[in-house]
């Protein structure tokens, strides 16, 4: 199915090569990176804050996986997620999404950076009311034989709301070209770019739930959680069911489109590359990059046969 697919939106030549993507950013100068939703600060500057300031607490969060809200004494919080027995690559990958995000121009993947976790470090900085899981932490990580284990700081975005946005049918129809409620324009706009960035990432665990939070005032969703992306191959179940995701939209961002359209190679490599892991251990290995290749194939032949079809206005929608 999935080779059917990429064969019948091949003939259509990506309409890149014929011009259809106006002001194409290929070969232009990168845009700045826009700070991070809610904040004022530059998302270098989250980076390094969360990967460097002293630890004040950690508490276990979640469920799937170990995850620490770790407090810093620079006020600003992090969730560190780190090296599992049962998921050993899930801090790379996290990693890995946030830097492809940033080649997308995104603003709503929460900043992610490596940092190693130090077991004596949590053990004596662990919260009072969780103790009873402080041995549960210790056995599920992947420790070092110096008892630490790499991992990856992500930026804890406070005022979360669940706004139900699992259930697709809720908006789904936006994104089909029915009409979007006032105040939910960046909304459905974050919810096809979501399309996109999951089908390029694989990321096929969106839906599990939690993973689609909004903002307090319910006008933006974050893209967090992307642990579980990259599989490769990439099951042909999960394939189908994000695939399904982009081909029942028939909106997107025109911004989107074109950061899109100049990923390449050499600009994954070159991202990724900034991590301060990668020299140890890539964030992802010459396959994985190949599919996140052949999948942006895909999603482009699908949004240029929507343009030939629909017109540039109507599947460009959002800016």
């Amino acid at each position: 199915m999935r080779r059917t697919f990429s064969q019948a939106f091949a003939s259509l030549a990506l309409i890149l090569a014929a011009g259809v993507w106006p002001s194409s950013t290929a070969g232009a100068e990168p845009a700045p990176l826009p700070k991070f939703v809610g904040t004022d600060v530059a998302q270098d500057e989250l980076l390094e804050v969360i990967s460097s300031a002293n630890s004040r607490s950690f508490k276990p969060v979640g469920h799937s996986s170990v995850v620490l809200r770790m407090r810093t004494v620079a006020r600003v919080t992090a969730a560190l997620r780190v090296r599992t027995h049962d998921l050993p690559d899930g801090y790379r990958y996290e990693i890995a999404a946030y830097r492809i995000g940033r080649l997308l121009g995104l603003d709503n993947v929460p900043p992610a950076v490596y940092r190693r976790a130090n077991w004596k470090e949590i053990q004596q900085k662990f919260h009072e009311d969780m103790l009873d899981r402080r041995g549960a932490v210790r056995r599920a990580v992947l420790w070092d034989e110096d008892g630490s284990a790499p991992g990856a700081a992500v930026y804890w975005v406070k005022g979360l709301r669940s706004v139900g946005l699992e259930d697709k049918a809720k908006w789904q129809s936006w994104l089909r070209g029915g009409e979007i409620p006032p105040g939910k324009a960046a909304l459905a706009r974050d919810l096809s770019t979501m399309t996109v960035f999951d089908l390029l990432i694989g990321n096929w665990d969106r839906f599990s739930g939690g993973n689609l939070p909004s903002d307090r005032e319910r006008q933006r969703a974050f893209l967090r959680d992307n642990d579980r992306a990259f599989s490769t191959p990439l099951l042909e179940g999960r394939y189908e069911r994000l695939l399904e995701g982009l081909t029942s939209t028939r909106r997107f961002s025109r911004d989107l489109v074109h950061h899109l359209a100049a990923l390449d190679e050499t600009s994954i490599r070159n991202e990724l590359s900034r991590n301060s892991s990668q020299h140890s251990s890539p964030l992802l290995s010459d396959a994985q990059v190949a599919d996140v290749l052949s999948r942006r194939s895909v999603i482009l032949s699908y949004i240029s046969a929507l343009i030939e079809e629909h017109g540039e206005a109507n599947v460009l929608f959002f800016p």
